[in-house]
């Protein structure tokens, strides 16, 4: 508030100014238009102007004659002064220029004022009254994932395919964002994405595939599965490996919750244990680990995820993550119960080590 006083003080001071720097040119600019009028009436021969010298006026102090010099001035008057309206006009125009001039100089030197002033309102306005959108702007892509999860389970049990993709691709950018430690998260997460895109948008126009159980029977019907061996390249494969992926993130993430005793490295390597290493070959639990012992503290996963410099997250904006994660992790809870019901029902839970 002391801020705004100060800009409408200034703003009040500025303007004052400029309206006396005008009224002063409107004075000047009304007798230069008394003159020019006047200037109408003469002809164009010479007038008598006492005062004029040289095309300018010059005031002359004033005493009363005696009356000596009246009689003196009635027998030898004096020979009148010549002066010419094109020098008059012309002393005017050049007058009329400088007040120009002058007048358009306050008024800029007053807007470029006002607008220095009123920058630096908006900037202290902005510090007192920071806006909701702006303090959340930094965890958008934490809240596309959130809102792109909640529409994929339907009726609490079909699972449904299209914006099951559009949720997992939204979270593969979070998933990125995530640093080093989930490179190799992301890079397995993409490429099992793009084997179960390519078989859903292929089969998109045939009304069939919208949901997660039509969509293996159509894989199932086209024979390239042995059974419950599935083909390395088809959707399938590449959707319970997305699945088993969630499923090692969602432990990962509950970590980060307040109430954890546990430090993201120590879930991370335990939520691996859990959900990938039994179905990971010699090679695969050789560098997984590697990769996994490269997870951040806390505070820095926190600032991550809310696009954000650790130093600059306050409680407030921890707190916001947190809850947005734990919303997260208890949407998926459901999703992937029933994702995994899917494919234990159609007998295509490939349980072999990679």
């Amino acid at each position: 508030m002391i801020a705004l006083r100060k800009m409408i003080a200034s703003f009040h001071s500025e303007l004052h100014r400029a309206r006396k720097a005008t009224r002063r040119g409107v004075i000047k600019v009304g007798f230069i238009t008394v003159l020019l009028l006047a200037g109408k009436s003469l002809t164009e021969a010479h007038i008598t102007l006492p005062f004029l010298r040289g095309g300018y006026i010059a005031l002359t102090s004033f005493k009363t004659p005696s009356h000596e010099h009246t009689q003196r001035m009635r027998k030898n008057p004096p020979k009148p002064v010549l002066f010419h309206l094109a020098n008059l006009q012309h002393a005017l125009n050049v007058l009329g220029s400088k007040i120009q001039s002058e007048t358009n100089k306050q008024w800029s030197d007053f807007h470029s004022h006002i607008g220095r002033e009123w920058s630096k309102f908006a900037g202290n306005i902005l510090k007192i009254f920071p806006s909701s959108k702006q303090s959340s702007l930094g965890s958008r892509k934490l809240d596309e994932v959130l809102a792109s999860f909640k529409s994929v389970l339907r009726n609490g049990k079909e699972v449904e395919v299209g914006q099951l993709l559009k949720a997992c691709r939204a979270h593969l950018t979070l998933v990125k964002s995530g640093g080093t430690a989930l490179k190799l998260v992301a890079k397995d997460m993409e490429n099992n994405l793009l084997k179960a895109e390519a078989l859903y948008h292929h089969i998109r126009s045939t009304n069939r595939g919208r949901d997660l159980t039509s969509l293996l029977e159509v894989e199932r019907e086209q024979g390239i599965h042995n059974g419950n061996v599935l083909q390395d390249q088809s959707a399938a494969m590449g959707l319970l490996w997305i699945r088993r992926s969630l499923a090692f993130q969602m432990d990962l993430y509950s970590s980060l919750m307040p109430s954890s005793t546990k430090s993201p490295a120590d879930a991370a390597m335990e939520a691996y244990s859990t959900h990938l290493l039994p179905f990971h070959g010699w090679m695969l639990q050789k560098v997984f680990p590697l990769s996994l012992s490269q997870m951040p503290e806390r505070e820095v996963f926190i600032a991550k995820f809310g696009g954000r410099d650790v130093k600059d997250v306050t409680k407030e904006h921890e707190q916001e993550i947190v809850d947005k994660l734990r919303d997260l992790v208890t949407t998926w809870e459901p999703l992937i119960g029933a994702w995994k019901r899917d494919f234990e029902t159609m007998d295509m839970e490939d349980m072999r080590k990679v």
